[in-house]
């Protein structure tokens, strides 16, 4: 058979095939024939069959023969589509095999192969356009761009074949129905339909593919053919002593072990973190290189240099991701190693296929399961793959979005009809069921349509005559079809690149953002540390790898399909089974091991384990886990049981864990139902966490979820449910803003990288505006694709009958602690409920809304609205007239500066109407002017009146009433709806546009942004340190001094020492006890030795303070219940109250833990000084109780009123006049222990609404007041973060003072607030000191011009000018107590060898080497 199979070959081919192979596989056998006959053939067969052969000998001897005949052309007859660029070069060299080793006559022309991937240099595409290879390898995302510009169809026109590669990993995606669509172009343009080709590894239905490979009958070739498969679980038990990262630890040396008896080595990893992973710690065993990475954010010179490493037998390990699994061709692999467990049965035949690639060897897989659970599921997907129950394809269907990247496409060349386009869509099979009306709603979204009708201009992406159903397009559509084309997803990745420029692969957004400069990471198995950034790139430099990290890509993966989650149930069932038999005090049914003995019903479960392939260690591991989760739960879930476990989680709050062995398509679906059916039986919010194996629904609250739940889901209403809560989910906002992108609705990127958070935030606002137009084609597509290709609603509905039937049984189960299964799940809870961004819910944004509607905004300048209103291009042509018409509604001849001859053309080919009273418009818009125009009605004319004003820009009353000839009152009521409606905002008898009118306002506020002048940061230390001091009487300063802090928690010693002794004139403790004793402040102790100032007016008196007695024993409880009975009570009152120690020394235990307070500042000096106080004589201690009978009277400390976030920014603009991220820090610091911050207790929970006290917070009110007028904003200060505020009665004042500090000198302690160096300002290298309430700083215009250090014993100067007037009012600063108030004397030990002569003119007593100063 094999000689007469290769008869169809001439003889030059035939006898190198049989030199070179000896004889055909059965995969050829059956290939060629329908190959060499012209039909579409679908080949199926494992990795290492022959595949790719099966498919190029055929065309390479017919190109042989033309090539001896002299009848090959230079022209392109064979495309091969290759899914990976990385795979292009592989294909070639095999393809050099059999065209240097096939016989060539003297002087025959050689058949040329060339490559077109992203990665083809400039001059290579050039050379391709003059001289078109026979041969051409390219990547899917090529083809298409080559179909978008004449040269490249120029190119492709001349094909007769093409070959599709690694069908399996493009036919259930979106890429591969991109790829299908251009091949259904490629055969318009050709004139002929293309033999197509497709080889895939195993893949089912078979028939199913067929239909998807051509719409003609295929030949299917897919021989039964016996591959040796050997996959073995390895378990491994982290070893005693490893403490940082046990598991890898174990899993790195049982890997680098097999690797030394090996040559090569693939190690698969679930994820390119874990690749990094393994390869670190194999690499500190094997040391450097001994093992590297291979995955799709290293750069392509990495990727191709550690292949041919491999290849060539310098690489021991290569630790890979999926990118390794298709065919790049590595060599003889020794060995394929699983670090855990695939996610897919496909993607586990495709990498056990890597090892006995040649046809009839076996080939071998070990995996090694990370974690117990782990080695039950590697078991199981080891088993199915044995019985090579792969998972069944399902091409995604429609595409709305990938059909309007190709109908722009289609655009930039000579332009289509609709007709042209339902011919190509019946040539791709995800297209089939795509209507004309489909077509044409997708053309009205690319010409705008859907935008223009809400005055958003955007610009079109094709040109549209809906009249003839024509499309063409201009160069806008060329470039967005070439820059944005193709459908892999943009993540928004960083470029990682070395000093001298070279790339090493892509980071993610997030990681880079939690990073810093001098941060080490691995990369490719290799440490790197950041060097510096920019918007686009990372600039590393490479380091040992000691104390580098992992990085982290974010990444999707659908759920697992319900055939193959079902597959899994069923071996759990046996499973249980086994247990079952396990737990039989008679031994249940008897059983066999390997060698015949019978086994026991205790090791039936290992047994059984074992037959699945996991080895002794990793089915210990696995049935202890199984008996565990037996134990808790009763039982296992499985294909036809559903176990629902209810528990408490350590905060007390009601679980619900539904352990469903559906699959993830299913259970998230399930899941959300459960949600809404828990929202509309029980008013519960419920949260939720979905995985492969069920799902976890946590209450908020104390709630506590009903019994039989899924019993009570209407299964009929499930889709309907489904369609309508879908929008809500992140999946739909990720989905929309994929498909959007792929539409070529999101625009082109500029200037580089388009951070993810921009796409974000651009698809959300795109998706606000398009979510109440379900017809939309954007939000139909993504409806389809959650519904169909994410989730698996027919299953859903399958699995809710079968519980209904009683086919699946749902079995309750209270437990007290949670099960092994659902461990995972609470801690992914945990991580979603900590880690959520800052949601913004409908009622804060409906608060913010309401307050900008009920405050006077700041009016825009006559400027702006002159600049937002005019016009910034003119058509250039007829089309480009049209469309603007479309977009803009009406035009009155002359209005704009277009030639009149291009309305007479358009009119002409019936593309434009002219209407009295004298205005042109589309004629696609004829229906609704006549129906406002002609007929009166409201809702037409109000949109043509808003559309007017906004692309008209604002007019009056009789200017709109004269445009249109309304009649008389029209206009009027048409504007005043408009104007109720907000749509419109009248502003001196001017109507305009709110949209532009509001841009208008944006832009005057930016310009008043603009108007701030940048000061440097020594000019507002100097506005700091001035704004301390008020000019008033010393009364008045103490009170404006307390008023100020109000809230702010500092050490005791603080107050008086440090604040009132600089801020007050004259400050003695009696002024502030007669503060107290006013009874308009209190104050509050801390047990960590802090204090704050409270106002009395803000005791929350309906507040509770129970239960705080309850944590007190003995005299402290006593008393405290007294005072609270009594209310404020003298000392002398409560001396008889305590049975042990005196009151007064109880009181100051309750002082110090925050609970009692007095109305003077007395009990706190006493606890000052209480050490003081034990070591002094019998008089001073007589002394110092009488002081404290007379203190006045003691209270409770009552709870005060929460401050809100807007109370907090009045207080820090007044006393930070400048308001920034740095400032308002600074400000938050001492607030965070604040009474007006937690709530009363300290409770755990209280301690967690300091969350609330965020920048990114006070940033959105502070971005409303700004709208509002209340502050200005500007970048005044440099050094500090840009967005700052002024309030605006203090902008001219404020300004002022930054542009001209005071020249006076100002001495001011380290530790004051007012001074702000090293706290919001960085300080200068060469002026730095220490902020400790041991030193003392002087300022002159800001700059720090000298301190003293260490209580006075260290001077040091910082400018040599005027140092005579620093020390003299240090001099005059300490003698009045305004500095060191405790001190007698400074000795002064260390000063400037030059500043002896300037300390005695200031004061200073020269004693021995020191200078003394005396108060």
């Amino acid at each position: 058979m094999a000689d007469d199979i290769l008869k169809i070959f001439s003889e030059p081919t035939a006898g190198w095939f049989a030199e070179t192979f000896g004889k055909a596989t059965k995969v050829q056998e059956e290939a060629w024939p329908a190959i060499a006959a012209g039909k579409p053939v679908l080949v199926s067969a494992p990795t290492g069959t022959g595949k790719t052969l099966s498919a190029f000998l055929v065309f390479i001897d017919r190109l042989s023969t033309l090539a001896r005949e002299e009848r090959l052309e230079e022209k392109l007859y064979l495309i091969y589509v290759s899914p990976l660029k990385s795979l292009a070069g592989d294909i070639r060299e095999n393809l050099r095999r059999p065209l240097d080793g096939i016989e060539r006559e003297e002087g025959q022309q050689e058949i040329t192969v060339a490559i077109r991937t992203g990665d083809t240099p400039q001059k290579d595409r050039q050379r391709m356009v003059k001289h078109p290879p026979h041969i051409l390898i390219i990547s899917p995302e090529s083809l298409y761009l080559m179909l978008t510009s004449r040269s490249g169809q120029g190119i492709v026109k001349t094909a007769e074949a093409v070959i599709i590669d690694e069908l399996h990993a493009l036919i259930d995606t979106k890429r591969g129905a991109h790829l299908m669509l251009s091949i259904a172009r490629l055969d318009r343009l050709c004139g002929r339909n293309l033999q197509r080709i497709g080889l895939s590894a195993t893949i089912e239905p078979l028939e199913l593919s067929a239909e998807y490979l051509s719409p003609e009958p295929v030949v299917i070739c897919a021989p039964a053919m016996e591959k040796k498969v050997l996959i073995e679980v390895v378990g491994t038990t982290p070893a005693n002593g490893r403490r940082k990262d046990p598991v890898w630890e174990e899993l790195g040396m049982a890997v680098y072990q097999k690797c030394l008896d090996c040559r090569s080595v693939i190690a698969f990893s679930e994820g390119r973190r874990y690749a990094e992973k393994l390869a670190y710690y194999v690499n500190l065993l094997g040391g450097d290189g001994f093992a590297r990475v291979h995955h799709g954010s290293l750069s392509k010179e990495q990727r191709a240099e550690v292949e041919q490493d491999l290849r060539e037998g310098r690489l021991r390990l290569l630790c890979a991701t999926s990118s390794m699994e298709l065919g790049i061709d590595v060599g003889e692999i020794d060995q394929v190693l699983q670090i855990g467990c695939p996610r897919t049965v496909s993607s586990t035949m495709q990498r056990l296929g890597r090892a006995g690639h040649n046809p009839g060897s076996v080939s071998v897989m070990y995996m090694y399961p990370r974690t117990a659970p782990e080695s039950v599921y590697c078991g199981m997907t080891a088993e199915i793959a044995r019985l090579g129950g792969v998972e069944h394809t399902k091409p995604p269907r429609l595409c709305l979005d990938v059909l309007a990247q190709h109908l722009v496409s289609m655009a930039a060349g000579d332009g289509y009809s609709v007709d042209d386009v339902m011919d190509i869509l019946c040539r791709a099979y995800s297209f089939r069921d795509v209507t004309r009306e489909d077509v044409k709603g997708v053309l009205r979204m690319l010409a705008g349509d859907y935008e223009h009708g809400r005055e958003i201009p955007v610009r079109p992406r094709v040109i549209y005559d809906r009249i003839h159903e024509r499309v063409t397009g201009d160069a806008y559509s060329r470039m967005l079809a070439v820059a944005a084309g193709g459908t892999i997803p943009d993540k928004g990745l960083y470029a990682a690149k070395t000093e001298e420029g070279v790339k090493l692969g892509e980071l993610d957004e997030e990681f880079v953002y939690e990073s810093q400069i001098g941060d080490k990471f691995v990369l490719g198995s290799f440490a790197w540390k950041i060097v510096s950034q920019d918007r686009d790139t990372v600039v590393v430099t490479q380091v040992p790898a000691e104390g580098a990290r992992l990085p982290f890509w974010k990444g999707e993966t659908r759920g697992r399909t319900l055939r193959t989650s079902l597959a899994f149930g069923r071996l759990f069932r046996e499973l249980g089974k086994a247990a079952e038999a396990g737990d039989d005090p008679t031994g249940g049914d008897s059983q066999s091991s390997e060698n015949g003995q019978p086994v026991s019903g205790s090791d039936a479960l290992t047994g059984t384990l074992t037959r699945l392939g996991l080895d002794g260690a990793a089915a210990c591991n696995a049935a202890s886990f199984l008996r565990r989760q037996i134990v808790v739960t009763g039982g296992l879930p499985d294909d036809r049981t559903i176990v629902v476990e209810r528990f408490r989680d350590h905060t007390g709050s009601n679980q619900v864990m539904v352990h469903a062995l559906f699959g993830r398509r299913v259970n998230a679906p399930l899941s959300l139902l459960l949600q809404h059916t828990a929202r509309q039986l029980c008013g519960i919010d419920i949260g939720c966490v979905d995985e492969e194996d069920g799902f976890l629904l946590y209450p908020y609250g104390d709630d506590v979820l009903p019994e039989g739940l899924l019993f009570k889901i209407e299964e009929g209403q499930a889709r309907s449910v489904l369609e309508a809560a879908l929008p809500l989910t992140p999946l739909f906002n990720m989905t929309f803003r994929y498909n959007a992108a792929r539409a070529l609705m999101m625009g082109m990127k500029r200037n580089g990288r388009q951070p993810l958070w921009m796409q974000r935030l651009k698809s959300t606002e795109m998706l606000s505006s398009l979510i109440n137009e379900p017809g939309h084609p954007l939000i139909r597509e993504t409806k389809r694709e959650c519904l169909e290709d994410q989730w698996d609603i027919d299953g859903v509905i399958k699995i809710l009958g079968d519980i209904r039937a009683g086919l699946i049984t749902v079995r309750e189960v209270c437990v007290d602690v949670p099960s092994p299964m659902s461990l995972p799940f609470q801690w992914q809870a945990e991580a979603a409920e900590m880690y959520e961004y800052s949601p913004v819910t409908q009622g804060i944004r409906e608060a913010v809304y309401e307050e900008l509607k009920q405050t006077d905004m700041i009016k825009p300048q006559a400027e702006e609205l002159a600049r937002v209103q005019a016009r910034k291009k003119l058509p250039e042509d007829e089309d480009q007239l049209h469309s603007l018409l479309m977009m803009e509604g009406d035009l009155i001849a002359g209005e704009l500066p277009v030639p009149v001859e291009w309305l007479k053309n358009l009119a002409e080919r019936e593309l434009v109407s002219y209407m009295e009273p004298g205005i042109w418009i589309a004629a696609e818009h004829r229906e609704e002017y006549e129906l406002a125009l002609l007929e009166g009605n409201e809702e037409a004319a109000m949109h043509i009146v808003r559309r007017m004003l906004y692309y008209r820009g604002g007019q009056n009353r009789e200017a709109v009433s004269e445009r249109y000839f309304f009649p008389e009152g029209m206009a009027e009521c048409i504007l005043e709806k408009l104007t109720a409606e907000a749509l419109v905002v009248e502003d001196d008898g001017i109507f305009y546009h709110a949209k532009l009118y509001d841009r208008a306002r944006r832009a005057s506020i930016k310009g008043m942004r603009l108007e701030a002048v940048t000061q440097p940061p020594a000019h507002y230390a100097a506005l700091a340190a001035e704004r301390a001091f008020a000019a008033a009487p010393g009364e008045e300063q103490l009170r404006r001094a307390v008023e100020q802090i109000c809230g702010r928690t500092y050490p005791v010693k603080f107050w008086e020492s440090v604040f009132f002794a600089r801020r007050v004139k004259n400050y003695t403790e009696a002024m502030l006890d007669k503060l107290l004793a006013q009874g308009d402040y209190f104050w509050q102790m801390k047990p960590d030795g802090t204090l704050a100032f409270y106002r009395y007016e803000d005791i929350d008196w309906e507040a509770p303070i129970s239960g705080i007695s309850e944590e007190l024993e003995g005299d402290e409880k006593l008393l405290y219940q007294e005072l609270m009975r009594r209310g404020a009570s003298f000392l002398k009152f409560l001396t008889e109250v305590p049975k042990q120690d005196s009151a007064q020394e109880v009181l100051l235990k309750l002082a110090e833990k925050g609970l009692v307070c007095a109305d003077s500042f007395v009990p706190v000096r006493q606890w000052q000084n209480r050490e003081k106080v034990k070591k002094a004589t019998a008089r001073q201690r007589v002394n110092a109780r009488v002081m404290a009978l007379s203190a006045g009277r003691w209270d409770i400390v009552r709870p005060v009123k929460k401050r809100t976030m807007e109370e907090w920014l009045d207080l820090f603009l007044k006393e930070a006049a400048v308001l920034c991220k740095e400032t308002y820090r600074k400000a938050c610091d001492p607030c965070m222990d604040s009474a007006y911050v937690l709530s009363a207790g300290g409770t755990d929970e209280a301690k967690q609404e300091p969350e609330a006290m965020t920048w990114r917070k006070a940033l959105d009110v502070l971005r409303i007041w700004e709208y509002t007028g209340k502050v200005r904003r500007g970048y005044y200060v440099s050094g500090m973060s840009g967005a700052q505020f002024i309030r605006k009665e203090d902008y001219e004042s404020v300004t002022a003072a930054l542009k001209q500090p005071d020249d006076e000198v100002v001495w001011l302690n380290a530790a004051d607030p007012a001074q702000i160096w090293g706290k919001a300002l960085e300080q200068p290298e060469d002026r730095s000191f220490m902020n400790l309430p041991g030193t003392a700083v002087a300022f002159r215009q800001g700059r720090t011009a000298a301190v003293m250090e260490r209580q006075g014993k260290v001077l040091r100067f910082f400018e040599e000018e005027g140092m005579e007037a620093v020390l003299s009012d240090f001099v005059r600063c300490f003698q009045r107590k305004l500095l060191f108030p405790e001190q007698k004397r400074l000795i002064l030990k260390e000063y400037p060898e030059n500043a002896g002569e300037l300390l005695k003119k200031a004061g200073f007593i020269r004693e021995m080497q020191d200078y003394v100063l005396y108060r």
